[in-house]
């Protein structure tokens, strides 16, 4: 993430200043209330007292805004963990970890508003546009460390070797995407929990 400057609130009198970070956290959960074709820089500016030359003074563009917004919200995430898994970690347990605290911070959520990676994917993944193309390479990274997941599991002997490990990692990431629309009509942790463990057991995991 760029440096946390400071941008100066468009306020009469002394001006104001806050950090880049505290703007980032703010419009991350106004992408993920909106989505990104709804919020306009011109709202963004306005719901942070920001003037418009700051604001572009900062990120130029509204896709420049939304991508750095989506990487803090990916660094946050519970899937961070699935990025960093290493050779030799159980995946079994890296995976009932995950989706266990995906479902407490989906039940969390008031809102009800599910995953912001999972909403951006659907509205925007197949845009034929430059952040449509870069979404699609993030999706396809994604995949491919899913995929390296699983071949790790065969090797340490958690799955069968005859596992199609593409298969596999398509299916746990489709069980994801279902999770979250699951969560926006309102399930419970317990109910969620209670799917993600029937899921992985009978996908191969012990728990």
């Amino acid at each position: 993430m760029p440096p946390m400057n400071k941008l100066e609130k468009n306020s009469k009198g002394r001006p104001c200043t806050f950090s880049r970070e505290e703007l980032i956290n703010t419009v991350t959960e106004m992408f993920w209330e909106e989505g990104y074709k709804s919020l306009s820089l011109n709202k963004v500016a306005q719901k942070m007292g920001l003037s418009r030359t700051s604001l572009y003074n900062s990120f130029k563009t509204k896709e420049d805004l939304f991508l750095e917004c989506f990487n803090h919200y990916i660094l946050n995430s519970p899937t961070q963990k699935l990025r960093q898994h290493q050779p030799g970690q159980a995946v079994g347990e890296l995976l009932y970890t995950v989706l266990y605290e995906i479902c407490e911070k989906r039940a969390q959520d008031p809102k009800n508003r599910g995953c912001l990676v999972a909403n951006i994917y659907q509205e925007l993944l197949n845009d034929e546009t430059p952040l449509g193309q870069k979404l699609m390479e993030k999706s396809d990274a994604r995949k491919e460390n899913m995929i390296q997941i699983i071949e790790c599991a065969v090797q340490q002997k958690e799955l069968p070797q005859e596992t199609n490990t593409k298969i596999t990692a398509f299916i746990i990431l489709s069980f994801m995407t279902g999770l979250n629309a699951h969560a926006k009509s309102g399930a419970t942790e317990k109910e969620m929990k209670e799917m993600c463990r029937i899921f992985l057991k009978n996908t191969g995991f012990k728990h």
